[in-house]
């Protein structure tokens, strides 16, 4: 079915490796968060540890921040 482009969201990919945490802070401390944009971030971590990646990165951004 096709879909109304109204309701297309962009996406926009993000990467990074276990370093840069302090750069994604950085980043998204600096979008609004209005943009309309969707925003994916993809980070190299050990696997044996839980991610504290969303309330690390929410804690600098004006928009909600959701683990997929």
């Amino acid at each position: 079915m096709p879909q109304d482009s109204s309701s297309l969201v962009p996406v926009v990919g993000v990467g990074a490796s276990a370093r840069g945490l302090k750069a994604l802070r950085q980043f998204f401390s600096r979008i609004p968060g209005d943009t309309g944009l969707a925003y994916v971030v993809v980070m190299h971590l050990a696997p044996e540890h839980p991610s504290h990646l969303p309330d690390l990165l929410q804690a600098a951004c004006r928009m909600p921040v959701i683990q997929i």
